[in-house]
């Protein structure tokens, strides 16, 4: 039998994002005042009002009310007002920019769905000082400590822990992030989706841009991203609960992204697939 481990973070009105989500909810009690005729004819853009207008093709009134029923509950409804990077999601090479290996690059909605199932391998880089660059010769050491080499479609998982930290300011502070040389090596073996279980890729925002300033060179903004403007790839941030994998590999991932136009990311419901 199959055991099935959530690799996402809960997305939440109340997280620590800095773009936080918001939501509008219409509960089942007053769902139905609002899907009542009172309510309906406030306007032409108010909620259900294209309900309204299919039903009065068939009915020529409105006949329900709160009493019409069960319980006087109607069905609830959310709202919900988010950047596609908020929580655990993919991101596609337009994320990173306009072009990719000299074309136009990949939408979150071009993602190939075969590239997001495969064959997992988790990586452990909890030694990782905070803040540090996790290099070509750190994912090479991680191989070599499960005495695994990497195989072409496998979706590899970076885990540095920080996923402990969810709801404290280290998480966006501290952790330690992909290097281009890193991801590099990755694509070279034939990964086309990693992910980490950090707020980003990359090192910290202020940890880069830091770097920045103290040397005036622009390699050390988002070099993991920006990698993929010259090799298509994908990645996922905001992974959790890699620790509660039995093995660092012999085990299924499915990490399909929302479908959205015009998009370089969108959210996924990561998980890992463990099989007896």
């Amino acid at each position: 039998m199959a055991q099935f481990i959530d690799l996402s973070v809960l997305m939440e009105e109340k997280s620590m994002e800095p773009a936080p989500m918001s939501m509008k909810k219409v509960l089942h009690g007053p769902g139905t005042k609002i899907i009542s005729k009172k309510m309906l004819y406030a306007g032409k853009k108010g909620l259900f009002a294209k309900l309204k207008a299919a039903f009065r093709l068939y009915t020529g009134k409105w006949p329900l009310k709160p009493a019409s029923f069960p319980q006087r509950e109607f069905l609830s409804n959310e709202l919900v007002t988010a950047t596609t990077h908020t929580g655990t999601h993919l991101d596609a090479p337009w994320h990173y920019g306009s072009l990719c290996e000299g074309k136009p690059a990949r939408q979150i909605a071009d993602v190939p769905l075969e590239l997001c199932f495969g064959n997992g391998v988790v990586l452990d880089m909890t030694h990782k000082e905070p803040g540090s660059l996790i290099g070509k010769e750190d994912i090479e050491g991680a191989l070599g400590k499960i005495d695994y080499s990497i195989l072409k479609g496998d979706i590899v998982l970076i885990r540095t822990g920080f996923d402990k930290k969810w709801g404290t300011p280290a998480y966006f502070t501290s952790h330690p992030g992909m290097g281009r040389a890193a991801t590099e090596y990755l694509t070279q073996c034939g990964v086309s989706v990693m992910g980490i279980d950090a707020y980003g890729f990359d090192r910290p925002f202020g940890r880069m841009v830091a770097d920045y300033v103290r040397t005036g060179d622009n390699r050390y903004l988002w070099p993991a991203h920006f990698y993929g403007r010259e090799h298509e790839y994908f990645h996922m941030e905001r992974l959790a609960n890699l620790d509660r994998l039995p093995r660092p590999y012999g085990f299924k991932v499915a990490c399909f992204p929302i479908k959205i136009k015009d998009a370089g990311a969108a959210w996924v419901r990561a998980v890992a697939i463990v099989e007896d």
